[in-house]
């Protein structure tokens, strides 16, 4: 039998026994959140998955994982539209997502300190992040360490050059789909809604100011973990582990 556990600390604006002592109980609080994994009670790896994808090896338990796999993988059907901009996608959940962007509302907060995000995903990243520092996932050809599997498999593009986002308006392809958006933004749409109150300069997203920000303030938060070097970028510091650590 498979039973999934989830720990009632990740429902959004759960209050948690140790919500005013959030340092004293940080260990609690690791425990609690290795036991929200997935545990196999009967110590096996085998799961019933009877529905199979037509078009590819994919697998799940339910009828509905299915549909919605061969909508986000095969046709790409969007049937979901947003009254507010021309965003589309796959599923319900997504749009709701999706409004949150509009609304500003962020119902997951941290325990920890006083972050506040509008997705559960988000807020695990978060806590691993800032809070726990694990980083279980290593790259097979640098030194590299990140969080999550998803930000090593960003890595590994690094390497392999795969570039699996297209740009509908030109042949622009991308290794990451937040830098699709960018260029969409950049090349096509000309969208400049954030402006330094320092200078003139005027940017297509925020995280592209605050790197503008940092010319003015000479912030470098970004630390290399192999040796003394400090930047202003992420990117810059995954150039500078390719091109000075790496095997």
């Amino acid at each position: 039998m498979f039973v999934l556990l989830l720990g009632k600390n990740w429902y959004p604006n759960r209050q948690l026994p140790w919500r005013n002592s959030r340092q004293s109980h940080f260990h609690q609080f690791h425990s609690d959140l290795g036991s929200r994994q997935v545990l196999y009670l009967n110590q096996t790896n085998t799961v019933e998955k009877p529905f199979k994808c037509d078009l590819c090896d994919y697998r799940c338990s339910k009828r509905s994982n299915l549909e919605t796999h061969i909508k986000c993988k095969h046709t790409k059907e969007k049937d979901f539209s947003c009254h507010m901009c021309q965003y589309k996608c796959v599923t319900k959940g997504k749009l709701n997502f999706h409004f949150r962007k509009h609304t500003g509302e962020k119902p997951y907060e941290c325990d920890l300190c006083d972050y506040r995000c509008t997705t559960r995903g988000h807020l695990e990243r978060h806590i691993k992040h800032k809070h726990t520092k694990e980083k279980n996932f290593s790259c097979h050809m640098c030194q590299y360490k990140c969080v999550t599997k998803g930000n090593l498999n960003l890595h590994l593009r690094n390497h392999t050059g795969d570039k699996p986002y297209k740009c509908d308006l030109c042949d622009c392809r991308c290794s990451v789909r937040s830098t699709l958006k960018k260029h969409i933004k950049y090349k096509h749409t000309k969208e400049k809604d954030f402006s330094c109150h320092t200078c003139q300069y005027k940017c297509v997203t925020k995280s592209d100011l605050n790197l503008h920000l940092r010319k003015h303030t000479g912030e470098k938060p970004y630390k290399c973990d192999i040796c003394d070097y400090r930047c202003s970028a992420k990117s810059n510091l995954n150039k500078h582990i390719l091109s000075k650590h790496a095997k």
